[in-house]
């Protein structure tokens, strides 16, 4: 595990045992802007793929690659593809929305390893993250102790 994911990991322990009880973590989500592709997110760096406008993208086709400062990348699976905004991240996951037609899905990625830790219903219509809920529509998945749904 690496030294930023220890301290996220730490910071949430010391608010769990400060406060007695898992509902008083506070995941640290902000929302993510892939630009023109690749943005650095904590310690890696994610890459989009290519856009669908090359100077101001609103959607990105994948594959979704991560790269750790090492150098070492994996790519996440091949369904987390046709990305669009809104994003978030927590420096540790990626929320990530794909859609395909008039339906969408959310994807909790494992900035790590690429794993698929959680993956929503298909839905229509908006997303937001607001606190430690996740609007999909008119459905509110709530974030569990480990800042993913």
């Amino acid at each position: 595990m690496k030294t930023s994911h220890l301290f996220n990991h730490a910071m949430r322990l010391s608010l769990f045992l400060a406060s007695g009880t898992a509902i008083a973590t506070e995941c640290p989500y902000h929302p993510l802007d892939p630009g023109t592709g690749t943005v650095s997110v904590g310690p890696a760096t994610v890459h989009f793929g290519a856009g669908d406008h090359a100077e101001k993208p609103s959607a990105w086709i994948g594959p979704l690659r991560i790269t750790q400062p090492g150098g070492t990348s994996c790519t996440v699976d091949p369904d987390v593809s046709i990305m669009e905004r809104p994003m978030y991240s927590d420096g540790e996951h990626m929320l990530v929305s794909t859609y395909s037609g008039s339906l969408r899905i959310v994807y909790a990625i494992d900035l790590a390893t690429c794993a698929v830790v959680w993956k929503s219903d298909a839905f229509a219509g908006a997303l937001a993250l607001h606190g430690q809920q996740l609007h999909m529509a008119k459905h509110v998945v709530k974030l569990g102790p480990h800042c993913v749904p």
